[in-house]
C-alpha cells in the first residue's frame, strides 16, 4: 500500500488592512445580505478571507503563470539547476 502524505502547510500569517470608509460600509451591507439570505451570522474577517481565497484561486492568468513557473522550475531541476526558496525569495544555485 502506498501512503499519500499531505504536504505541510506553512503557518498562518496575519494581514492587517485599513478599509476605506465606503468599502467598509459596503462590506457591512454584504454581511447583512449573507445573514438575510443564508440565515447565518458571519464575521467580516471570515468573509474577507473567503473572498480573497476565491479571487486568487479563480484567477486564470495567475493559474497560467503559476503553471508556467512550476514547469520552468522542473526543467531547471532536470538540467542541474536547483532553485532555493527562503522567505519568499528565489535564488538559483548550480549543483
Amino acid at each position: 500500500m502506498k501512503l499519500k502524505l499531505k504536504d505541510k502547510e506553512p503557518p498562518p500569517a496575519q494581514l492587517r488592512l485599513t478599509l476605506p470608509g465606503n468599502f467598509k460600509a459596503l462590506m457591512d451591507e454584504y454581511l447583512l445580505y449573507l445573514r438575510d439570505t443564508s440565515q447565518r451570522e458571519a464575521e467580516l474577517k471570515e468573509v474577507a478571507l473567503e473572498m480573497l481565497r476565491q479571487f486568487v484561486e479563480t484567477d486564470r492568468d495567475f493559474r497560467t503563470w503559476r503553471k508556467g513557473r512550476a514547469e520552468s522550475e522542473v526543467r531547471g531541476v532536470e538540467s542541474g539547476v536547483v532553485v532555493e526558496r527562503q522567505n519568499g525569495a528565489v535564488g538559483a544555485k548550480v549543483s
